[in-house]
């Protein structure tokens, strides 16, 4: 049996950087992985001649002078390029045929905003100087997570105040408190689909270090976001280790009170660090006997709530779809002004918004072409779905899931290429190929809890919760993915750099920004 120095399970952003993280500094990283291909939520699928990314629409902050950026050229060893796509990164189109575009920097931003909403010019200069201020604060949230949990107690009332003063508070209160318009604040807080929560539901600090992350703009991997996997994986196999994949952990190996291996549908795997990368929630109910059930840890994660679940129509086109609508930028397209209602009612006809991305026009690498020589180019739209619409099919396997559900599928995915043509009708007479699918497809395929996109659903009380650190209160066991960092492929990133970082001080210094 090989010898391993740590086991990372589940190969989605969070695992592979915390493998990657601990490979570089010298350790042998075993990645073990269910699915038959690596990556999680950054992994690709093909149909016929195309290919489409099923969670990788827009990454902030990977400009060289960022941490982010710097963290993925280090994990990749600097074969990731990512492309900056241009001005605008983000558009959003609302009712009576409004328009707002969000520009690749903060100045333009913030000017974009004034000029729109003169009489509020004061409280915007007053919200970007806001976001400026707590964005700084998550690192020092984070860092202390890289502290024993018994001195991060005693550092809180301190250097923690002002973070959960913030953190403390929903975006709309926030936005209440500055703003009067109401149009103003749904442009604001327009970007939640980033992170799921409605503004009354969601903490101040997701929304603000979401809006910062992306005042450079947006960026996209070239060559697909498989690439991600490509090269942090291949960092972790390029120093010894090995990633496995269709192998299940079934239950975790202990000697006495301490984790030392996992035992797979492939064999017992030994070491004397294991790491989760497959959620908090994931974690505790799935991997730990019921004796840990009543700890006050474990408690403390079943109490949260679980992300939104969301429905993703892939697209594809014949053609040049660029003269007809499609564009770089991602496309939101809102059929009200109240975020408040962020969920598709699926007696309704229409979901109260759509986002749109067309990945080949990101990445030159993404465009093929068929045996006729026509260029053919890709389409993602995804919309926020109850999970309890799906329950009825629980368990169920792929492609065995009985009419009903066929039915209901495809119901679905006629009223979303309805709406879809009714908001680009030229574009859409180009598409050639189109599939649905649902929160059943992610926890296939991703073994995420009631198909949540995002992990852990990111209220005040999430940013509260001490149970939420790379290091259990388990010997030789830790936690890691988005569930740990924030959310998104960027907080994945970051929970796995964070907890490699409570392991290896060497890391630890990297993630200083150092």
């Amino acid at each position: 049996m090989k010898k391993f120095d740590a086991i990372v399970i589940g190969s989605g952003m969070g695992g592979m950087s915390c493998a990657a993280s601990l490979a570089l500094f010298g350790k042998k990283v075993l990645v073990v992985e269910q699915h038959y291909v690596a990556g999680g939520m950054t992994h690709t699928f093909k149909r016929k001649n195309f290919e489409w990314d099923v969670g990788v629409h827009a990454l902030g902050e990977m400009g060289p002078n960022r941490l982010p950026g710097k963290l993925v050229q280090w994990l990749s060893q600097n074969k990731l390029k990512m492309n900056a796509y241009g001005f605008p990164y983000e558009t959003f189109f609302f009712p009576e045929k409004e328009k707002f575009e969000y520009p690749n920097d903060k100045e333009g931003f913030k000017k974009n905003l004034i000029e729109r909403f003169p009489k509020e010019e004061k409280s915007i200069e007053k919200y970007f100087n806001i976001i400026n201020e707590v964005g700084k604060l998550a690192k020092v949230h984070f860092s202390s997570r890289l502290l024993p949990s018994f001195i991060e107690g005693l550092i809180s009332p301190l250097a923690k105040r002002k973070f959960h003063y913030w953190s403390d508070k929903t975006v709309a209160e926030v936005l209440d408190e500055l703003f009067v318009d109401s149009k103003l604040k749904s442009i604001l807080s327009g970007q939640w689909g980033y992170y799921g929560a409605a503004p009354s539901k969601a903490s101040f600090f997701i929304h603000a270090i979401t809006t910062r992350h992306f005042w450079e703009g947006a960026y996209y991997p070239e060559g697909t976001s498989k690439k991600i996997a490509e090269t942090f994986l291949g960092s972790v196999v390029d120093n010894g280790g090995e990633v496995l994949l269709k192998t299940r952990v079934d239950e975790l190996i202990w000697e006495k009170s301490r984790v030392v291996g996992v035992k797979t549908n492939q064999g017992e795997y030994h070491a004397p660090l294991v790491i989760s990368a497959i959620g908090a929630k994931a974690t505790v109910n799935r991997l730990l006997p019921s004796e840990y059930k009543k700890q006050k840890w474990v408690s403390e994660i079943n109490e949260l709530e679980q992300s939104p679940s969301h429905l993703c129509l892939y697209l594809g086109f014949e053609g040049d779809i660029k003269p007809l609508g499609a564009t770089e930028s991602n496309q939101w397209w809102c059929e009200t002004w109240d975020f408040e209602n962020t969920f598709w009612d699926l007696e309704k006809d229409e979901a109260p918004i759509l986002y749109t991305s067309f990945p080949s026009l990101k990445d030159p690498e993404h465009v093929t072409t068929d045996k006729q020589g026509q260029t053919l180019h890709t389409g993602e739209v995804v919309t926020f779905v109850k999970y309890e619409d799906f329950k009825n099919w629980e368990g169920t396997k792929v492609g065995r899931r009985g009419d009903d559900y066929k039915a209901f599928k495809k119901s679905i995915e006629q009223k979303m290429m309805a709406q879809i043509t009714k908001h680009l009708p030229e574009l859409m007479k180009k598409c050639v190929y189109h599939e649905l699918s649902t929160p059943l497809s992610t926890t296939h395929y991703c073994e995420a809890p009631q198909g949540a996109i995002y992990g852990l659903l990111p209220t005040p009380k999430r940013w509260r919760t001490k149970a939420l650190r790379p290091k259990t209160p388990i010997k030789g066991f830790y936690m890691t993915g988005a569930d740990i960092g924030t959310l998104g492929v960027v907080g994945a990133l970051i929970g796995g750099v964070l907890t490699a970082a409570s392991i290896d001080k060497r890391v630890a210094k990297k993630f200083m920004g150092k």
